[in-house]
């Protein structure tokens, strides 16, 4: 697997521009991240129907942004559950897809921006006094991780039951797949997830408990797992932001290099 030395590298053997491989990381993530009692793997798509009132328990990542047939057949059980769904593409929707989308209730809200930077040019991120940084590297943390993740991420408990379904007892280095949190006085307040792959290393389940805020510790999630990245010998970072996580990442060093068309479905 090549490493890439810059951004600039990014998707030069591949013939597709850095956006693209953003976009299309988090389908890799979530395929490695979550249970397959979960989840529908299809090529097209990957679609999770929980029922919880969240649209993040009930989505869709649609890789086949452009095909009608294969946005249909994602959306179509997220149509049926009854709850809150969401659809994102990895690419822009043809007008085929939006009229598709639209017609059963799902509209655009706006999108999540595709973000990457140098790792060596992250800006200093301070630990806030009287907290720690860890690596999970214990199965038996994966209950607090989950619990922490939901309180920040504004998610039901059960969805972070989902993510934290691959936390192993895997402490390797190199590890493709790395949890992490923050924790004050021994309690845990924040937490990130490192994902390694396609020569890029990308952050997930940024998560600050609400009552933590405003100290810098978002930027220290996303930042550090990123150093470690770098000592491996990655030297790109990646994510796709939330709407708040959007100015933190702005500060420490991320840019834009497009985003995912994200679609919402709100129950009657």
């Amino acid at each position: 697997m090549r490493l890439y030395g810059s951004i600039a590298d990014v998707g030069t053997d591949v013939g597709c521009s850095i956006g693209v491989l953003i976009t299309h990381h988090i389908d890799h993530a979530f395929r490695r991240i979550l249970p397959e009692s979960e989840v529908v793997r299809e090529d097209g798509f990957l679609r999770m129907v929980t029922g919880e009132a969240h649209p993040f328990g009930n989505f869709a990542c649609i890789t086949r942004p452009a095909d009608v047939p294969t946005v249909r057949a994602a959306i179509a059980p997220l149509e049926a559950c009854g709850a809150p769904a969401a659809a994102f593409l990895t690419g822009p929707a043809s007008d085929g897809v939006d009229r598709e989308l639209g017609s059963r209730g799902f509209v655009r809200h706006g999108g999540m921006p595709a973000m990457g930077v140098e790792i060596e040019r992250l800006a200093d991120t301070p630990l806030a006094s009287g907290c720690r940084f860890d690596r999970i590297t214990r199965a038996s943390d994966g209950a607090a991780w989950a619990e922490v993740f939901a309180r920040g991420y504004g998610i039901p408990h059960r969805l972070g039951e989902v993510f934290a379904h691959a936390i192993t007892d895997d402490d390797s280095p190199d590890s493709t797949l790395q949890y992490f949190w923050v924790t004050r006085d021994g309690v845990p307040v924040a937490t990130s997830v490192l994902f390694l792959h396609q020569g890029l290393a990308g952050i997930y389940a940024v998560a600050t408990v609400s009552e933590e805020r405003g100290r810098g510790l978002g930027a220290y999630v996303t930042a550090e797992p990123l150093r470690r990245a770098h000592s491996l010998g990655y030297r790109v970072g990646i994510l796709q932001s939330s709407d708040e996580g959007h100015p933190v990442y702005r500060r420490i060093g991320f840019r834009e290099f497009g985003e995912m068309p994200l679609y919402v479905r709100m129950p009657a």
